[in-house]
């Protein structure tokens, strides 16, 4: 795989009203696939329409929270200046060479 994520692991506190803060902090750079294509899944209209725009492949045994979020810091191998920020939008697929994501861009993002 010749791209790379880091991944930012959720996390939350309370604030003075002891509602929830989420806060997203980064952890360590993952090896990857990317592929920006983008798309959407819609079964009936009786389900929730999925639309993402990243498919990440992430190795086998990769550990994450469904509520964590991605960055791309390489891609084919070269760096990125780019810091959108992309978020999980449906369950893991796991296939016999990885687990596949798919992920939306969060708005904002710098």
């Amino acid at each position: 795989m010749m791209d790379e994520v880091v991944r930012m692991v959720w996390s939350s506190t309370k604030d003075a009203l002891n509602a929830d803060v989420p806060t997203w902090t980064d952890g360590k750079a993952i090896i990857c696939g990317i592929d920006m294509t983008g798309g959407s899944e819609q079964r009936d209209s009786a389900k929730i329409t999925v639309t993402w725009d990243v498919r990440l492949r992430l190795p086998l045994g990769t550990v994450f929270d469904m509520r964590d979020r991605f960055r791309i810091l390489r891609r084919f191998g070269q760096p990125t200046n780019t810091n959108t920020v992309y978020e999980i939008v449906s369950p893991a697929e796991e296939g016999p060479s990885g687990i596949v994501l798919s992920l939306r861009k969060v708005e904002p993002s710098e």
